[in-house]
């Protein structure tokens, strides 16, 4: 069993959920992981254009553990943080559910999923970790932005290089984005750029 304090389990189901794949993608990807390394309690979920991973530090004697939760059974998960989140939480690992228990006694089972190997998230963060920052324009789907919008004031966001993912950070928190293809030319991406610049005196001149 381990326990985290008030508030923040509600903080990493809000902050990785906009992250979970919706209906039409692969079943793989619809659910929201969380995983015990022996000191913190990590959230994460990711739609493949998106990855978040959200933190809290935990207590406890259990060895690292990994659970899913399929996207059908966010709506319990969701319930059940609603009423116990106000006090710490007790989590516990049994083979098909996580129990989720409050300080009143309550204990609430979340079914997991037996059948879904999650990836690792780390093979993937840690290595864009290592790439330095980079001056290189962004192409970014705009309609992934707003799932961001959970996450606590300053957020920090960068390129780690042409056609590389962009790092989001914030506080027990970070975040990819991936690149897109971008749909016109680098000749009329110049273009649009060019045409924000300020007019040059001697057109202004022109156009008195």
């Amino acid at each position: 069993m381990i326990t985290i304090s008030e508030h923040t389990l509600s903080r990493l189901f809000n902050q990785t959920k906009p992250h979970v794949a919706e209906r039409s993608e692969a079943e793989a990807v619809q659910i929201l992981v969380f995983d015990y390394d022996g000191t913190h309690l990590h959230a994460w979920a990711t739609n493949r254009y998106t990855l978040a991973v959200a933190r809290t530090k935990a207590e406890g004697s259990d060895e690292p553990w990994t659970v899913v939760v399929e996207r059908k059974n966010l709506p319990d998960l969701q319930a059940a943080i609603r009423l116990l989140d106000k006090k710490p939480i007790a989590i516990e690992k049994a083979a098909d559910r996580i129990v989720l228990s409050g300080e009143t006694g309550t204990r609430i089972g979340i079914e997991l999923s037996t059948s879904i190997t999650p990836l690792n998230w780390r093979k993937i963060v840690h290595p864009a970790l290592d790439r330095k920052a980079n001056a290189t324009p962004m192409d970014l789907n705009p309609s992934f932005f707003g799932a961001w919008k959970g996450l606590p004031g300053p957020v920090s966001m960068w390129s780690t290089g042409e056609n590389q993912v962009s790092l989001v950070l914030a506080a027990d928190f970070i975040g990819l984005q991936m690149p897109v293809r971008r749909s016109v030319s680098e000749d009329a991406h110049q273009r649009e750029l060019d045409s924000w610049r300020p007019a040059k005196t001697a057109a202004l001149a022109a156009a008195a």
